[in-house]
């Protein structure tokens, strides 16, 4: 089965050692900022378990939230909710108009990346060699 891959930014985290639990296949930092991306697989029988597990561990005091992808469907996980639709914009708006209401700003609300291509692109990695 085709893992779930996603973005989980470090400092969203309110612990940090909770990076330790996941399946980190790569961290990388941002080169334009301080952020640490931390590329994460789930694999799918247990999605739904570690999605809410994220949730839980985002930090509640300011707006973070990750996001994951497999194939056309892509999960959006806030503190407060989890968001499950497809990798097509016209499914998007919930989660978008939640994400504005939190104070995350419109050009942040893009869940990029959502394909492997992408992926790929913004990490610089090839995800057929990560096994």
């Amino acid at each position: 089965m085709v893992p779930y891959y996603g973005i989980v930014i470090e400092q969203s985290l309110a612990d940090p050692a909770f990076a330790g639990t996941l399946d980190v296949a790569v961290r990388r930092q941002d080169p334009n900022g301080s952020w640490v991306f931390l590329l994460v697989r789930i694999a799918p029988e247990r999605l739904t378990d570690e999605l809410e597990r994220i949730r839980q561990a985002i930090v509640r005091e300011e707006p973070w939230y990750a996001h994951f992808f497999s194939g056309d469907d892509l999960a959006v996980v806030f503190a407060d909710v989890i968001f499950r639709m497809t990798t097509d914009r016209a499914s998007w708006q919930p989660a978008i108009e939640h994400g504005l209401a939190l104070g995350i700003p419109r050009k942040q609300l893009d869940f990029w990346p959502r394909t492997g291509a992408q992926l790929e692109e913004m990490l610089g990695v090839s995800l057929a060699d990560l096994g």
